[in-house]
């Protein structure tokens, strides 16, 4: 899948040294663990899309009250479906892996985003500072704000993009 990320300067860096990489780097993991990052339990709640372990049911008996926690759907989006690379893992794994795995769970979560909701858009995030790599995603809705400032290079402490798909 070919897309266009919006980024900040320090993405747009890491972005093109992925790119460069060769990507010997080992990693361990279990198959529950890869099978979880792959495929993680997305759910569509009333107008919402998440990743969760509740039922539809329990969820949906919740969804009034995590709205006003979260301010709008697309708080509550993004606050439930981060999810941390490294976290996956058994062994540390470099920024410049992590991106480039992002990258890669990204394009797979696009495609089961766009099955379960086809006529949503998605936008989909990825952040790092020298830690962490980490992945979201929240439709785009109407009447709502992105969850993102409008200018990324206000980001001073990482890297920053997305696409929308």
């Amino acid at each position: 899948m070919s897309v266009d990320w919006i980024t900040n300067s320090k993405m747009a860096n890491l972005i093109k040294l992925v790119s460069n990489e060769s990507g010997d780097e080992e990693l361990r993991l279990n198959v529950n663990q890869l099978n979880k990052l792959l495929d993680p339990n997305i759910k569509k709640v009333k107008d919402c899309v998440i990743i969760a372990e509740e039922s539809i049911g329990e969820l949906e008996e919740g969804f009034i009250k995590a709205i006003k926690m979260y301010m709008d759907k697309t708080g509550y989006e993004a606050a439930n479906t981060e999810t941390r690379i490294s976290d996956f893992f058994e062994n540390e794994i470099s920024i410049i892996t992590g991106t480039k795995i992002a990258l890669m769970i990204i394009e797979i979560w696009a495609l089961k985003l766009k099955k379960i909701d086809p006529n949503s858009q998605f936008c989909l995030i990825m952040c790092s500072d020298e830690n962490h790599v980490e992945i979201r995603f929240h439709k785009v809705h109407d009447n709502e704000i992105g969850w993102l400032a409008e200018d990324l290079e206000s980001y001073e402490d990482g890297a920053v993009g997305y696409i929308l798909v």
